[in-house]
């Protein structure tokens, strides 16, 4: 069965002399199309691009994505940023933010269970960089009492049989795409290749916006988060300046001075100073550039030495 995409019926992308595993950059990709794929496959590409190049917001990009995959014969998608270095605590933080068309009652579930920590489909995107169907990955036999009720719970709400892209960004941002096919074309879907590339697209244009999003609906939340002194004293961490330092400046004792960026590292769940500092500048918390005196000058002073 062909299916059709934006309007122009879709040929099954596949065959080892292209395989999508090495395809990671939009010039890959045009380089791709071009060259190994007739023209009448390249111009539905092209629109999907150029809508989702268009959008300007999650709720747009969503839209985009949902009536593409519907053509395709998929009923469910889910893009979800798993891990980003910037706001992961620890190496085994594991977020739930993203853009999905999955039922909402699963949704809340989902996150209210923290299934995230004990979801095999998750597990097994940490350590594979290829697309992979449910059916091949998962062994039921092998599976945890936990990860089982994950998969029945999911299954309840006909997420099942699902296809997931894991997605790698250069400054380390992990996500994964993932598409429920529709029980009604379950036997004739066109190859993983074709929802790889979508989903690299995808991936491209998504992160940065639902980033975005997602920081500045932390910022509402921790806006009051931060207490003045905690405020000043990472605004001075993130001029280079060290706990003496700071307590001269701030007139504190040094122990204050650690205490403070204890406490920023704690509400922030960073590691360490640094982590802390651009999470505080990333959620809006401080702006260095605008750090002021009280009487409206830029706040520099002279370091006093140690004696």
């Amino acid at each position: 069965m062909n299916f059709i995409f934006a309007g122009i019926p879709i040929l099954p992308i596949s065959g080892p002399e292209c395989p999508a595993s090495k395809i990671s950059r939009s010039d890959d990709l045009e380089f791709y199309f071009m060259h190994d794929i007739k023209h009448k496959t390249v111009d539905p590409l092209d629109r999907f691009i150029m809508r989702l190049n268009a959008a300007v917001s999650a709720a747009e990009m969503k839209a985009v994505m949902e009536s593409s995959i519907k053509s395709l014969g998929y009923k469910y998608f889910s893009y979800h940023i798993l891990q980003t270095p910037v706001l992961n605590a620890t190496n085994e933080t594991r977020h739930t933010f993203g853009i999905n068309n999955y039922p909402e009652e699963w949704v809340e579930r989902y996150a209210s269970e923290r299934y995230v920590y004990c979801d095999p489909i998750v597990g097994i995107s940490l350590s594979r960089k290829t697309p992979f169907r449910w059916s091949d990955a998962i062994d039921s036999d092998k599976l945890t009492e936990e990860e089982r009720c994950v998969i029945e719970d999911a299954a309840k709400r006909g997420i099942v049989n699902g296809l997931t892209v894991p997605l790698m960004s250069r400054h380390g941002e992990l996500a994964i795409m993932t598409v429920i096919p529709d029980e009604k074309f379950q036997d004739s879907l066109p190859e993983a290749h074709l929802i790889h590339i979508i989903s690299q697209f995808f991936h491209s244009c998504a992160l940065p916006v639902v980033m975005e999003e997602h920081l500045i609906g932390s910022y509402r939340r921790r806006r009051s988060f931060l207490s003045a002194r905690e405020k000043e004293t990472v605004i001075w961490v993130s001029k280079g300046k060290s706990s003496w330092e700071i307590a001269k400046i701030l007139g504190i004792s040094e122990k204050s001075v650690e205490f403070y960026m204890e406490s920023v590292k704690r509400k922030l769940e960073a590691v360490n100073r640094t982590q802390a500092v651009v999470k505080a500048i990333m959620l809006g918390l401080i702006q260095t550039d605008r750090f002021q005196s009280g009487d409206g000058r830029k706040a520099t002073m002279a370091m006093p030495s140690r004696a």
